[in-house]
């Protein structure tokens, strides 16, 4: 039996209120919530003159009413006609369809800023419900100061399975500790990045100042492109159109039980790192971010059939 106060009102009304307790108390119907919503950017970055990106929510299924998916914009950049114009506050997916978007329009100035962020998340939700995608992060590059690197590791093998053919990341037949593992970097800039002398370590070789692996000339990822890099063999496929290459030093060396990856440009800056340590638990796969781009690493067998994806996105697709 339920106890019910009411605060301020005389006793007769609490016993009425006890007394009309129905002894099998059932809750009412859940609310409806209708299906999950994700948040994402046709490209992660656009230059600031005048460059443009649509973001969208898609629905995981369709309905038979409109969702309306209330937006929330903070970040290091200032809308209002500052740094950025907006089409609308509000993506409105109409019944039966699975997806809507709006254009998110640079505004170009003179300002040395240097490159300035736009957080976006959901406020609110009417006929859908926050999906695990709930929020995105879109850059703004700024075209009066030198292109800034926006260089990440989305996917990293440091442990190949050594069950069969399972390890052969590399696709040449045959599995190879050494030459299976890879790191696969994605350039977000909406411009070309220019990695010629890039170098990367493990722990033991940046200590001792000698590379695993050293850029070559005119290594160019594009816009939004990928490049793997394995420790050795021959690199056998097409890998979602991706630039490859094996190791200069003919192993990576990644040790999987903890290590550290360090990515430095031409001129000896660090551009990014990643510490193997927390996730020294030999997982016989790669680690993945999912959402690719913007997620957190994972094992890449926690949500997909496959292992790993050198040089694709976690479902097969192209950058």
């Amino acid at each position: 039996m339920r106890l019910i106060k009411f605060a301020g009102l005389g006793l007769s009304t609490l016993v009425l209120g006890l007394s009309s307790c129905a002894t099998d108390d059932v809750d009412g119907p859940a609310p409806y919530t209708g299906p999950a919503v994700a948040l994402s950017a046709d490209m992660p970055s656009m230059i600031e003159a005048n460059g443009s990106i649509n973001l969208s929510a898609t629905l995981a299924a369709t309905t038979s009413q409109d969702v309306n998916v209330s937006l929330l914009f903070g970040g290091t950049a200032f809308g209002d006609g500052v740094d950025y114009l907006l089409s609308d506050t509000e993506i409105s997916i109409p019944a039966g369809s699975l997806s809507a978007s709006i254009l998110i329009t640079a505004v170009q100035d003179t300002l040395q800023e240097g490159n300035e962020s736009i957080e976006i998340s959901i406020a609110s939700i009417s006929g859908g419900s926050a999906g695990t995608t709930a929020g995105i992060t879109i850059t703004i590059e700024d075209d009066d100061v030198p292109l800034e690197s926006q260089i990440i590791l989305n996917e990293i093998l440091y442990d190949p399975s050594n069950s069969g053919l399972e390890g052969d990341a590399n696709g040449d037949g045959s599995y190879a500790q050494n030459e299976d593992e890879f790191l696969e970097f994605v350039n977000l800039s909406s411009q070309p990045a220019d990695l010629s002398g890039y170098q990367i370590f493990d722990t033991e070789n940046l200590t001792a100042g000698t590379p695993n692996h050293t850029f070559p000339p005119n290594t160019i990822v594009p816009a939004g492109g990928a490049i793997v890099v394995f420790g050795g063999g021959t690199p056998t496929g097409n890998f979602g159109g991706a630039i490859v290459q094996t190791s200069t030093s003919g192993d990576l060396n990644l040790n999987n039980a903890g290590d550290i990856m360090t990515l430095k440009d031409a001129n000896g800056e660090v551009v990014l790192s990643f510490d193997i340590e927390p996730l020294s638990n030999n997982p016989n796969e790669s680690y993945t971010r999912n959402p690719d781009l913007t997620g957190d690493f994972e094992q890449h067998g926690d949500n997909f059939t496959v292992l790993f994806s050198p040089g694709t996105r976690t479902d097969g697709s192209p950058f």
